[in-house]
């Protein structure tokens, strides 16, 4: 099965998380609370099957046997199998380790902290699987990039529009073009040279980018 059939009590999108790392819309169900305890089994049984066997291996009835629920616990969660799966990665991105704290409240601390989340080698496998199965899949392509990359993206313009307001980066700066140079070399080691993807690169990375557009 490729993508879970409308079941009773559907899951409504409300909204979106956002932390170092913006999450996808997060589905909740009339009815009954969900529990924690099961939706953190399942979105750890979507995770897995992910780096083990890629998108396609990605069924509901997988996921409800590894997750140890009922097939309905995971229709009432989300309404398609694209946005379990986009919300699945928000939720394995939250969990990989960051960057050693940096001092001061600065615009290059947070874009650290932030790309240094796609450092988890658990993470980048997902990602890779992802986007080999968007080329051929315009649902999960649109789930990915409206659900996590735009809102993952918008994080990045704040931060940096926050840096031409406090002085600094500069105002003629196109950060359109900065939020690409920022996040390029992360996503060209994930997806094409396969070399290591390291908080040191994300620290390397905000420092050379800003150098380049700081009002210093």
């Amino acid at each position: 099965m490729s993508q879970p059939e409308p079941g009773p009590g559907t899951g409504v999108a409300t909204g979106e998380t956002a932390v170092a790392v913006v999450g996808a819309p997060v589905h909740r169900a009339p009815g009954r609370p969900r529990s924690v305890h099961a939706n953190q089994a399942i979105i750890d049984a979507i995770v897995d099957l992910l780096v083990s066997g890629g998108y396609r291996e990605v069924t509901i009835e997988a996921v409800a046997a590894r997750a140890g629920v009922a097939k309905t616990t995971i229709y009432r969660r989300w309404p398609s199998k694209a946005e379990m799966v986009v919300e699945a990665i928000s939720a394995c991105k939250k969990d990989c380790l960051q960057a050693e704290s940096c001092a001061g409240e600065t615009v290059a601390c947070s874009l650290v902290g932030m790309l240094s989340m796609l450092s988890c080698s658990r993470t980048s496998r997902v990602l890779t699987g992802l986007a080999v199965e968007m080329a051929h899949n315009e649902e999960l392509a649109v789930a990915v990039r409206e659900g996590l990359l735009k809102p993952n993206r918008e994080v990045v313009i704040a931060l940096l529009r926050r840096g031409v307001a406090t002085g600094e980066l500069r105002p003629d700066a196109d950060l359109d073009v900065v939020a690409d140079l920022l996040v390029g070399p992360m996503f060209f080691r994930i997806l094409v040279s396969g070399a290591e993807v390291t908080p040191e690169l994300a620290a390397e990375t905000v420092d050379l980018v800003l150098r380049g557009i700081s009002a210093r």
